[in-house]
């Protein structure tokens, strides 16, 4: 069975503890992240290993790697 794949809107502190140390234990994907500040987002998705930066909100929704 393929793994979740999750996209983050936003990069605020909360996510760590809701959702990328969870998706460590369950095994789940972060394929995208974005956030109003693009470099906030980069280092994010540099801390925490996630797949790429997307340029807005939107194109999170909009991917189709995002389930």
């Amino acid at each position: 069975m393929e793994p979740l794949r999750l996209g983050l809107l936003g990069a605020a502190r909360i996510s760590d503890s809701a959702v990328v140390q969870p998706s460590r234990i369950t095994g789940t994907r972060l394929v995208a992240v974005a956030a109003r500040d693009e470099s906030k987002a980069t280092a994010h998705a540099d801390q925490h290993g996630i797949e790429r930066v997307l340029g807005g909100y939107q194109a999170v929704i909009d991917d189709p790697e995002v389930e």
